[in-house]
């Protein structure tokens, strides 16, 4: 065949010769030379040589062999000879010019790559012994003739008499890489093309993050460790990345690690080859001296070649870029192809180790049939993760502990620069623009900017002139792309221009990935990261505000309404203020952010979206009156938005702030008079926002509500940039003389950050409720911060709820309480270690005579620990509200209930979640009826009540003032019930009962239902997942209809419920009624059919309930119904199973109903 293998046409060249092998004669020329200057090397030209000197010599086969010793010569030192295996009939005589002429032509040139490529059948190489070929027929035909045997009896003695030249090339190139590695090696290249600007890998490097089928490895080490389904190593590795993703320097860091015995040593040999110094045909022997050895080596290329052949499982190759090598990857052919891809496909060197790194674009040109075939194991280099970040600067600033720290602050204040610094090339590039004067460029377009200038630097010689044309090219597409009906993000190569696809894709800025669509495929081209296509397409936009001004408006409009294109437009905005009005003028107009004003959208896109642009801009100018305006009103909400929208909002308050004082103009930050903060993220930019607010001289009310505050690694918290952070942004508090309310709560407060916050409010005279709830990290550290509430004399409400005080924090607390005569609200719910400690420190709040409000819920207190409590409590004349729930282990009523009626004033006392016993209620309940004033008791979730109400339920006819009580879930039965509601009955102020979730009572409506006729005053029932049929519904309907004030009832959840024939007709009565929730009933369109025409003469009804029956298909037997409920402004028909038909119905009766303002 045409393509027949090399290798094939060698064997059966040997075949047939085999076969004549009786005919044929041996002739041994040797061509004696002093070593090492005139080492001769056979060469594949010196045989095209044999042949041209002598016909006879076409079928030569030739051998090299090296030593000395037993030969006779005159300098024994080092001598070589060629074997040269003839014809028949052929004689020495006849090629021996020929053999001169290759003598005096190995003398003038010596080239490494010559010597070991093959022409015609491969040569093959010997170490020092002789070798005695085996011609016989069976060993031509197993290929043995081809692997020479030693031979004792003719042995020459080289210079190392006991060792083989390739052990001893080998040991050599060890020796030689290994000091290689440690060395040059060892250094990485800061800025392209800076060979002085350098650092030590060890210096720099930092664990990347790998990922193996979707799982993180520990180390590098692992990839070695995969093999396949039947227990075979897999030797060949890829490493694919986006470009800059660190995927070299690993390569390199392998290498070091290797030459320092710290890793790989099951290798013996570990070659680093850059595959940008490789085309197709190389071989490796001669990338090995080209890339690793010096010039002057002394180590003999043909017996390293031959000891890498004969020992390939202590062979380690590391291939760097596969993307880079120098042969265009539509040239390849695997017939041109060198040792080195013929390792890749197996061809050769199938026990060598190999790994090869490649951009993601050419992954698919590197798994084909001609190179990578399974198996193989895929690891994806994916960067940096934040403690990866942390660890590169403090790495790269080693030295400079202020400028790492620094750094890591500004990277951690702004999430473009969070993100960008996952590449470990891009998070360089930060290092070295901070290094001089620890800044970096102000705005997102600045930074893009420097990033591509170094990206194109870095692999291209692109000229100036070039440039240019390049990023309007790819700025056209890329516009197009985001501005496609679905975004597009991936092309096809026809897209763009060959010379702009070929540079970009050099430089790494764009991306080439196979796709495949059924049986074909095709190649996707993308940009490196869509923030850079975004880039592109905003510079590209900002060109057109020249150009075509019509063409700006309309595709600056379009982005707008389509979402999603937020940095394109604010990179449209850098540095250009004319574009920045544009974008804000055309925001202003929008639909969306009018709706947005009204409070439509609690994320505020286009708010923050009009901010982040005027900051890119940098203009000192104040921007549209109607833009500041619609940010700074008297009440502003901030929800969940990133460090870089915040660093916006701070130099949007900045700019207005000092065009206010420099020009006198109007003081639009006094309009300000609260700010609501939630689920934000300060990273780093912490003080800046505080001082922002500080400026806001009317500010009465400031609430932070789950914002991390300052980066939450631990290394960065316990830094001095945290403390730093919390130290300027409480000097900023400090000015801010009109806050009335502060909360800071479920933010990460540490004890640290409290010494610097706490001693700053002091200074508030008008501080009267602070709310610290929720930061966990505070228990312990109570003593470093606490004395100073002493000094707020003003303040009214304390929460520190769910802050892990311990008993010894409380002790320091209540101390530093004491004094403070306005303190009436002190809550202390969720500090678990409370639990067991009340009789440290409760002694102390017997001086606080003007509290009125106690929490102590879910603080694990136990009966112990209320014998100390309750009888404390009644020194507190003013106490009306104390909250116990959540305490599951407060039992034993009988040792304290009693001194509950002590406390004349309590008007409200929560009990839930107690664990309470029958005997619990008794004593509690007998201590509550001479309590005069007490409105409001909770004793629900406490499931021990159970079928024990006859014990205790007649005691509350005497709590005659009781407005709520909730006895939810406490799993009471219809028995219960029969003595609950009677003694409700003498209740004359009760106008809220909460029966929830007593799943019990179904089936026995009957027995006590007909007493709610005499709660003439109630105006809340709820009765939710009670089992309730449709029986029990007749009973309860027909009693409640003659209550004159309920307003609200609640039956959702009751599963049987069905049957409304029975029990809709009394609904009509209920005219006061105006919430009516019937979700997750199970009714039908036959309960419907009875039920909305009942509802129709209910004057008052304004939400109704009805989601998650199942109505489907019947919308119009009903539906028309819904037209008369003209006071109707909320309505829930969610997971009801409509058809189209029915929303049409639905739809057409609603369309009416002109306080309809919420239908789901």
């Amino acid at each position: 065949m045409a393509d027949q293998s090399e290798e094939t046409m060698e064997e059966e060249e040997m075949a047939r010769q085999s076969q004549e092998s009786e005919q044929r004669s041996m002739a041994v020329v040797g061509n004696i030379q002093p070593s090492p200057e005139s080492r001769d090397l056979v060469r594949a030209e010196n045989v095209q040589m044999l042949q041209a000197h002598n016909p006879a010599s076409q079928s030569l086969s030739l051998h090299r062999i090296e030593g000395s010793g037993n030969l006779a010569v005159a300098n024994p030192s080092h001598c070589t000879f060629n074997i040269v295996q003839l014809k028949p009939g052929t004689t020495a005589e006849d090629i021996l010019p020929a053999l001169q002429k290759l003598t005096a032509s190995s003398k003038q040139k010596r080239t490494l790559d010559s010597a070991v490529k093959p022409t015609g059948s491969e040569q093959e190489y010997t170490p020092t012994n002789i070798q005695k070929v085996d011609d016989s027929p069976q060993a031509a035909a197993s290929g043995a003739s081809r692997q020479p045997k030693t031979s004792d009896d003719v042995s020459l003695q080289g210079a190392h008499p006991t060792k083989d030249p390739a052990q001893v090339a080998a040991e050599s190139c060890r020796v030689a890489i290994r000091t290689h590695y440690r060395n040059t090696g060892s250094y990485v290249e800061l800025i392209p093309r800076e060979e002085d600007d350098t650092k030590h890998i060890k210096e720099i490097f930092t664990e990347l993050t790998l990922e193996k089928s979707g799982e993180k490895l520990e180390s590098y080490k692992d990839m070695f460790d995969e093999s396949t389904p039947d227990g075979d190593s897999i030797k060949q590795v890829i490493l694919k990345g986006e470009p800059g993703r660190g995927k070299s320097t690993l390569i390199d860091k392998m290498a070091y690690d290797w030459a320092c015995d710290e890793a790989l040593q099951q290798f013996e040999l570990v070659f680093v080859l850059k595959m940008n110094a490789v085309e197709q045909s190389t071989e490796l022997i001669v990338s090995i001296f080209e890339q690793l050895l010096a010039e002057d080596t002394k180590i003999d290329p043909v017996a390293l070649d031959y000891y890498i052949r004969d020992n390939e499982e202590k062979v380690l190759i590391l291939l760097d870029g596969f993307d880079e090598l120098m042969t265009p990857m539509h040239d390849l052919k695997e017939t041109s192809f060198g040792s080195i891809l013929k390792i890749l496909n197996r061809k050769k060197g199938r026990e060598c180790s190999v790994v090869i790194t490649t951009r993601t674009s050419h992954y698919d040109k590197l798994v084909t049939k001609s190179l990578i075939r399974k198996p193989f194991t895929q690891v994806i280099v994916e960067g940096f993760d934040q403690k990866d970040i942390e660890k590169y600067v403090r790495k790269f600033y080693s030295e400079a502990y202020d400028k790492a720290e620094s750094l890591i602050l500004k990277i951690t204040s702004s999430n473009v620069l969070s993100d960008l610094a996952k590449s470990p090339m891009l998070l360089l590039l930060l290092c070295i623009l901070w290094r001089d004067n620890s800044t970096l460029p102000e705005t997102m377009s600045r930074i893009y900017s420097e990033a591509l200038e170094y990206i194109f630097h870095r692999k291209t010689d692109m000229s100036p002139d070039e440039t240019p044309k390049v990023l309007n090219e790819l700025g056209k597409i890329a516009l197009r792309g985001l501005l496609a009906p679905k975004q597009q993000l991936a092309f096809p190569e026809d897209d763009f221009e060959p010379s702009v696809l070929e540079s970009a894709l050099k430089a790494g800025i764009l991306t080439r990935q196979k796709v495949l669509k059924g049986i074909e495929s095709h190649n996707s081209i993308q940009f490196l990261h869509k923030t850079f296509q975004e880039f592109f397409a905003g510079k590209y936009l900002q060109s057109l505000l020249e150009t075509d001004t019509v063409e700006f408006k309309k595709n600056l409009k379009q982005m707008i309404n389509s979402g999603g294109n937020d940095y394109g437009l604010r990179f449209c905005a850098g540095d250009n203020m004319a574009c920045t009005n544009g974008i804000l003028q055309t925001l202003s107009e929008s639909d969306q952010f009018k709706r947005e004003q009204q409070g439509g959208d609690k994320y505020s896109r286009l708010m923050r979206l009009g901010l982040d642009c005027y900051f890119e801009g940098q203009s000192k100018d104040l921007p549209l009156v109607e833009f500041i305006e619609s940010v700074l009103t008297d009440k502003v909400v901030i929800y969940d938005w990133n460090r870089d929208s915040l660093n916006s909002l701070t130099n949007f308050l900045r700019n207005v702030h000092t065009h206010t004082v420099e020009n006198k103009h109007t003081d639009y930050l006094d309009k300000v008079q609260s700010i609501r903060i939630r689920c934000c993220d300060f990273g780093g930019c912490m003080s800046d926002v505080a001082h922002g607010l500080s400026l806001m001289v009317n500010l009465s009310s400031l609430i932070l509500e789950r914002c991390t505050l300052t980066d939450s690694s631990e290394e960065y918290v316990t830094s001095g940039a945290s403390l730093f952070q919390f130290g300027s942004a409480a000097t900023c508090f400090k000015k801010m003389k009109n806050i009335q309310q502060l909360s800071i709560s479920k933010s990460k407060l540490t004890g640290k950050a409290m010494t610097h916050i706490i001693p700053v409010l002091c200074d508030l005279p008008n501080l009267v409720k602070l709310n610290l709830e929720g930061n966990t990290d505070l228990g312990g550290s109570v003593a470093l911060w606490v004395d100073h509430f002493n000094k707020m004399k003003n303040l009214q409400k304390l929460d520190l709820g769910l802050c892990n005080l311990t008993g010894e924090d409380m002790t320091h607390i209540v101390l530093a309480l004491c004094d403070l005569r306005n303190l009436v609200e002190l809550h202390l719910s969720s500090n678990e270690a409370l639990g067991g400690s009340a009789a440290l420190w409760v002694d102390h709040f017997k001086k606080m005579k003007n509290l009125k409000i106690i929490g102590f819920s879910f603080c694990k207190l136990t009966g112990k620990d209320m014998t100390h409590i309750a009888p404390a409590m009644c020194h507190l004349p003013n106490l009306v509200e104390l909250n116990l729930g959540g305490n599951n282990t407060l039992g034993a009523a009988v040792l304290w209930a009693h001194h509950l009626k002590k406390m004349k004033d309590l008007q409200k006392l929560v009990l839930n979640y107690c664990k309470l016993t029958d005997k619990d209620l008794k004593y509690t309940a007998r201590a509550l009826c001479d309590l005069p004033n007490l409105v409001e008791l909770n004793i629900g979730r406490n499931e021990g009540l159970s079928g024990s109400a006859a014990l205790w339920a007649n005691l509350f006819k005497r709590m005659k003032n009781l407005k709520k009580l909730d006895l939810s879930y406490c799993k009471l039965t219809g028995k219960d019930m029969t003595h609950i509601a009677p003694a409700l009955c003498h209740l004359p102020n009760l106008v809220e009962l909460n029966l929830w979730k007593n799943n019990e009572f179904g089936g026995s409506a009957a027995s006590w239902a007909h007493h709610f006729k005499k709660m003439n005053n109630l105006q809340k029932l709820v009765l939710t997942f009670c089992k309730l049929t449709g029986e029990d519904m007749t009973h309860i309907a027909h009693a409640l209809c003659d209550l004159p004030n309920l307003v609200e009832l609640n039956l959702g959840g009751n599963h049987t419920l069905s049957d409304a024939a029975s029990w809709a007709h009394h609904f009509k009565k209920m005219k006061k009624l105006k919430k009516l929730l019937l979700g997750d009933c199970l009714l039908s369109y036959k309960d419907m059919i009875h039920f909305a025409p009942a509802l129709c003469d209910l004057p008052n009804l304004v939400e109704l309930n009805l989601a998650r029956n199942l109505f489907d298909g019947s919308a119009a037997l009903w539906a028309h119904h819904f037209k008369k409920m003209k006071n109707l402004t909320k309505l829930d028909l969610r997971y009801c199973l409509f058809t189209d038909e029915d929303n049409t119905h639905i739809d057409l009766a609603l369309c009416d109903l002109p306080n309809l303002v919420t239908k789901r």
